[in-house]
């Protein structure tokens, strides 16, 4: 009897050993997909950078997605103090990346010294201080109004270069 209960085993045991040498395992690797999740999401956002010599900057946006290596706001406005002078920027949609921002869709610069760019496109390194416009843009100030290609506007040396410009003022115009 012991024998019989011993052969029942043994012919199991094989049975198993035949079944796992012809079975296909599954590959244990799992394929990564680069989703696009965010780190965080604020939105309607209403921000103020309070100093004390007061309050020097404003930033209104719908929506904040915070990534892990870059930020996307949308619908921006801003407003904020340098040099003593009050500026305005507004664009439909920027990308924070670093030191760079980009800035996109119906994007206007304005001050209160009269000056006042349209673009659809303005990438600024605040590193550098470098504007730089790849896209149209018009330049308007109390002196006249320009248009061109190309802008770049280097905030330190206080530089501008545009290509293919078009100046306009209140008595001539000329090309260049």
């Amino acid at each position: 009897m012991a024998l019989k209960i011993f052969a029942i085993a043994i012919i199991l045991f094989l049975a198993e050993v035949v079944f796992l040498t012809t079975k296909d395992f599954k590959d244990s690797t799992h394929t990564r997909q680069d989703l696009d999740f965010t780190d965080i999401s604020f939105e309607n956002i209403n921000s103020y950078l309070v100093t004390q010599e007061g309050c020097n900057s404003k930033l209104e946006a719908s929506k904040l997605l915070k990534y892990k290596d870059h930020a996307k706001v949308y619908d921006v406005k801003t407003e904020f103090l340098h040099q003593n002078q009050q500026n305005n920027i507004q664009s439909k949609k920027a990308t924070i990346k670093g030191d760079i921002i980009h800035l996109m869709g119906d994007v206007n610069y304005e001050n209160n010294s009269s000056l006042h760019v349209k673009s659809e496109d303005l990438v600024y390194n605040t590193k550098t201080k470098v504007s730089t416009i790849k896209t149209p843009f018009t330049l308007t100030s109390d002196r006249g109004t320009v248009k061109g290609n190309n802008f770049i506007y280097d905030q330190i040396n206080s530089t501008i270069k545009a290509k293919n410009i078009n100046y306009k003022s209140a008595d001539t115009e000329s090309s260049l």
